[in-house]
C-alpha cells in the first residue's frame, strides 16, 4: 500500500479585477507558490525536509522555509489544529480529524503577509465538512469565515466549482473599499482527503477559490464590484527536490506579496484616482475577528489613567463599572463591588481610551465616541456622566490644551477640571495631550506631503467636525462612503 502524499507544492495563478467604479477599472494576474499540507502530518513532523533545514514545522529561523502556529488563527497558544478546532467549537461546529491547509510559508526567516489561508476540513470518516477562510489585512488583523458543507450553500454552484456561499462582508481588507457589500465564495474542493491510503496515488489535488464582492443594494446583493481567483496551475508532491526547484524558478516569490500590494495601491490611488477609506474599527462578536490591533504606548497611558479613575469612582459612587472590549483576547475589567447601579461600557478598540482621555467632558466623549465615531456604547448615559466626573481643583490649563482641537461652535459645557486629571502629575498629562495633538498634526502633514486623499468626510483629523454635525442634529458619516469607491476628478 502506497500512501498518498500529504503535502504538495502548488504553482498558482492569482487574478484580481476591479470592475466598479468604471473609471477605476483595473485587472492584473501574477504567479505565486503555495503549500497544501495535511495539518496532522505537518504537526507530527512528517513533512520536514532535509532534517528541517529545507522545510520544517515549529519555527522560522535556521531553515529555508517553514510554518509555525503563531501567525495563524487567533492569539491562543497551541498547534494550528488545536486553534482551528477551538474556533470551530466556538461556532457550534464539531471537531475535525484533519485538514488540508493552503498557505504560503516563511522564507529565510521572513513571514510575509498571507492575504488568504484556506483550510479544507475533514471529519473522522474522511468526509469534507468545512471550508475555513482566514483573511489577513496589512494592519496585522485577521478574520475567519467558517463555511459548512451543505449549510447556507447555493443550490447550484457556479460552473467549475463544487460549493458556493454568499454572506455579508465583515472585515476591512482594501483601503479603496468601504466595509459594505456581500461576498460570494466559490470553492473547488481537493480531489481527496489528506487521510486515506491507496495502492496507487490519485492525481494531485488542485483546490481553487474564487471571491466575488458585490455592492449592498438595500440589504441585498447588488452589482459585481471585485473579483479574485486563486487557481493552481500545477501541483507536485512536496519533496526537497520539488521545493528547491520551485524556489529556484521564483527565488523571491514569497517575499513579493507586500510589494505587490503597495504597487497596486499606488496605481489605484494616483493613476486611477481612487480615494482611501481609512480602516474602520473591527466589528464585535459574533463577527469572525480572530486577531486585533494591540494598543499603542499612548493608548496604554490613557488606559492606565482610566483604570485608576474607575477604581476610585466606582467606590465613591457605589457603581459596578464594567469595561467590555470587543477583542476576546483582552477580557472584561470590572470595578467596584456588585451593585444595583451598573454601568457597562463596550468598546471596539483601544482608541476608546484616547477619546475618553482627550475629551474635555463626559458629554464630549459620548458625542464623539458613542454618537459620531460609534467606537463605544454605554448601558446608561446618565450614569456614565456621573462616573466620568471630577472633583474641582486648579488644573484648568490642561482643559485648555484639550480644547485646542475642538471647534468653538460645539458649545457643550466645559468643566473646570477633567475627570482623569485627579491625583496625577500635570506635567505627564500635558506631555501626553501635546503628543496626541502633535501626532494628529503630523498625520495630516504626511497625507498632504504624499498627496494622498481620504474619502471626503472621513479624515481622522476631522472627527470633531463630524461631531459638530451630529450635535446639530445630523447623522454620523464616520462609517459611510460610496460603496462603489470614491474617484476624485480634481
Amino acid at each position: 500500500m502506497l500512501s498518498r502524499p500529504q503535502a504538495y507544492l502548488l504553482q498558482n495563478s492569482v487574478t484580481h479585477a476591479r470592475l466598479l467604479p468604471t473609471e477605476a477599472a483595473h485587472a492584473f494576474t501574477y504567479p505565486t507558490l503555495a503549500l497544501l499540507v495535511s495539518l496532522k502530518a505537518l504537526e507530527r513532523g512528517k513533512l520536514d525536509l532535509a532534517g528541517g533545514w529545507v522545510f520544517g514545522y515549529g519555527g522560522r529561523w535556521c531553515r529555508m522555509s517553514g510554518l509555525r502556529p503563531k501567525p495563524y488563527l487567533d492569539e491562543r497558544k497551541g498547534t494550528i489544529m488545536a486553534k482551528l478546532n477551538a474556533i470551530l467549537k466556538s461556532r457550534g461546529c464539531a471537531e475535525i480529524e484533519d485538514a488540508w491547509m493552503m498557505t504560503m510559508p516563511s522564507f529565510l526567516g521572513v513571514e510575509g503577509i498571507n492575504p488568504l489561508t484556506v483550510y479544507f476540513c475533514y471529519d473522522s470518516s474522511a468526509s469534507f465538512c468545512f471550508t475555513v477562510l482566514e483573511i489577513h489585512n496589512t494592519f496585522g488583523e485577521s478574520h475567519v469565515h467558517v463555511l459548512q458543507i451543505g449549510k447556507d450553500e447555493a443550490e447550484v454552484p457556479s460552473r467549475g466549482y463544487d460549493h458556493e456561499w454568499t454572506f455579508r462582508r465583515e472585515f476591512h481588507v482594501s483601503p479603496f473599499n468601504d466595509r459594505s457589500g456581500f461576498y460570494t465564495i466559490s470553492i473547488k474542493a481537493p480531489t481527496h482527503s489528506p487521510m486515506k491510503s491507496v495502492s496507487t496515488p490519485e492525481r494531485s489535488p488542485r483546490p481553487a477559490v474564487r471571491v466575488h464582492l458585490y455592492t449592498d443594494a438595500n440589504g441585498e446583493k447588488g452589482l459585481l464590484k471585485l473579483t479574485a481567483l486563486l487557481r493552481p496551475t500545477r501541483a507536485t508532491p512536496l519533496t526537497t527536490r520539488s521545493l528547491l526547484l520551485g524556489v529556484a524558478q521564483a527565488p523571491f516569490g514569497w517575499l513579493l506579496t507586500f510589494p505587490r500590494i503597495l504597487f497596486v495601491a499606488w496605481k489605484l490611488h494616483y493613476q486611477k484616482r481612487l480615494d482611501v477609506f481609512l480602516r474602520p474599527e473591527p466589528q464585535p462578536k459574533p463577527a469572525g475577528g480572530v486577531k486585533w490591533l494591540t494598543e499603542g504606548f499612548l493608548e496604554g497611558f490613557a488606559r492606565r489613567r482610566l483604570v485608576v479613575h474607575l477604581a476610585r469612582r466606582a467606590e465613591e459612587t457605589g457603581t459596578e463599572v464594567t469595561l467590555q472590549p470587543a477583542d476576546p483576547s483582552v477580557g472584561r475589567h470590572t470595578f467596584g463591588c456588585s451593585s444595583e447601579k451598573k454601568l457597562v461600557v463596550s468598546y471596539l478598540a483601544p482608541r476608546f481610551f484616547t477619546i475618553v482621555f482627550l475629551s474635555p467632558s463626559a458629554e464630549h466623549a459620548l458625542l464623539l465616541g458613542c454618537d459620531t465615531e460609534r467606537l463605544f456604547t454605554v448601558s446608561d448615559r446618565d450614569l456614565f456622566r456621573v462616573v466620568f466626573s471630577a472633583k474641582p481643583h486648579d488644573k484648568e490649563g490642561l482643559q485648555r490644551l484639550r480644547l485646542r482641537d475642538i471647534p468653538p461652535e460645539l458649545d457643550l459645557h466645559i468643566p473646570r477640571t477633567h475627570y482623569l486629571d485627579n491625583s496625577h502629575s500635570g506635567i505627564a498629562t500635558a506631555l501626553a495631550i501635546c503628543t496626541f495633538l502633535f501626532l494628529e498634526w503630523l498625520e495630516k502633514g504626511v497625507f498632504r506631503l504624499a498627496r494622498a486623499r481620504i474619502v471626503n468626510g472621513l479624515e481622522p483629523w476631522g472627527q470633531w467636525r463630524r461631531a459638530v454635525g451630529v450635535y446639530r442634529g445630523g447623522s454620523s458619516n464616520a462609517r459611510l462612503g460610496g460603496s462603489l469607491g470614491s474617484v476624485r476628478t480634481d
